[in-house]
């Protein structure tokens, strides 16, 4: 059994142990006693076999005599180690700053690929990420830190894709400088959450103007269409165009959908019995699409191949999808021959979303054929109809001159007298 509490010296208390020994004598545990506050306080020291002793423990409670007195620094060992511990992490933390300081824009964009664009994005944007990152970003930027990358530095990154006249005026470039600035910004908006870039030197590209490209897609003649849709069927017949590569541009202007759903549409999509397409990974999620029965008679008509998942298979694997390189690139051929200009495939998507704007009241019609949303992102598709503008300009023309030459139905109002 220990024994019990000895008083040493002024302050000092301490306890032998029974059994376990120090040397020849007993190990022995110091503490302090002293008041605060008018308070009686009794703190630990340690073992005499870890190296306490008696003039030890006494420099240790005029220490804390002394900033009782002065009022400097802690009273009580307990704040002591508190003020420590304090003090320790206060250090880690500055060091973990200054780590996170030392981290370059190629650090940056390591994380970033890892933790956003692996997590958030679908593989084609992840393949465009990677893109301007090789060929825009990390040719200037990789080696300077985060913390240093400037407003000059980011907009001359920016604006390096942009083609100027001899006058200086952007002729080209606006698209690509454009997704440029949107990827830099993003990035450094997460270096600024993260940490790796103080919070008072800002986004290096608040100031810098995003380049923005005219994005406003010519819309389509029903000619046009028509022209297409010829182009598509001497393809087949001449047998210029592989089958599933001509019925997956069929798809696009039956249902107006994005090429990218289209592509990775698989067999368990189609819904027969319902006539629609049940997308299950769309830009804005799960969608269900009413389809045609002319549309579902041409998926259905698709030869199968056993093994493979896709409506739309690759030419030269067939366990995987059809590549949007080799749609894209068969597309532009159909369009050269219907001798069509400046067409894209997602162009269709316009033509589509434009039809039944301009001939439904009720948008939601729309929409459900779309799989937009949002009645904002469903307007961005919609364009006037030239024709129906036209006729509405002749009817207001007309009503406007019926009204002149009616005779005038005006009653004057009285006077009122002034007070």
């Amino acid at each position: 059994m220990d024994a019990k509490w000895t008083t040493v010296a002024p302050g000092i208390r301490v306890r032998d142990h029974a059994n376990r020994k120090h040397g020849v004598r007993p190990d022995r545990y110091f503490t302090l006693r002293f008041s605060v506050d008018g308070r009686q306080v009794e703190e630990a020291l340690g073992w005499a076999s870890a190296g306490w002793t008696l003039a030890r423990a006494q420099e240790e409670l005029g220490k804390l005599r002394e900033a009782k007195r002065t009022g400097q620094g802690p009273a009580t060992l307990r704040e002591r180690s508190q003020a420590m511990r304090l003090e320790e992490r206060k250090k880690a933390e500055a060091e973990e700053r200054r780590q996170r300081l030392e981290k370059t824009v190629a650090d940056l964009w390591d994380r970033y690929s890892k933790e956003i664009m692996a997590v958030d994005n679908k593989p084609r944007t992840i393949a465009d990420k990677n893109r301007l990152w090789k060929q825009r970003i990390r040719p200037a930027l990789e080696h300077l830190k985060v913390h240093e990358v400037s407003e000059e530095d980011a907009g001359a990154v920016v604006r390096a894709p942009l083609r100027l006249d001899a006058e200086g005026r952007v002729i080209g470039g606006r698209a690509e400088a454009g997704n440029v600035y949107r990827l830099l910004h993003h990035m450094f908006r997460k270096a600024l959450l993260w940490g790796l870039r103080p919070r008072d030197k800002g986004n290096p590209l608040e100031n810098v103007a995003e380049p923005k490209a005219s994005r406003r897609t010519r819309l389509l003649t029903a000619g046009e269409v028509g022209a297409l849709l010829k182009a598509i069927e001497r393809a087949e017949s001449e047998k210029r165009e592989e089958p599933q590569v001509t019925a997956a541009i069929r798809a696009v202007i039956l249902t107006g959908a994005r090429i990218s759903e289209l592509l990775t549409l698989q067999w368990d999509h189609i819904r027969p019995e319902e006539t629609e397409l049940h997308l299950p990974d769309t830009k804005t999620g799960f969608s269900r699409r009413p389809i045609s029965a002319e549309t579902l008679a041409i998926l259905q008509g698709i030869e199968r191949v056993p093994g493979s998942p896709f409506v739309f298979r690759s030419i030269k694997s067939p366990s995987k999808p059809l590549s949007y390189s080799t749609a894209e690139k068969a597309f532009r051929r159909i369009v050269e021959a219907a001798g069509v200009r400046r067409y894209t495939l997602h162009s269709i998507r316009h033509w589509f979303t434009t039809t039944p704007a301009n001939s439904v009241s009720n948008p939601r019609v729309g929409m459900a054929l779309t799989g937009h949303k949002s009645h904002a992102a469903y307007l961005n598709y919609v364009h006037g109809d030239k024709e129906q503008a036209r006729a509405l300009a002749d009817r207001l023309a007309a009503l406007a001159k019926g009204l002149g030459a009616a005779a005038p139905n005006v009653v004057p109002l009285p006077k009122v007298a002034e007070s």
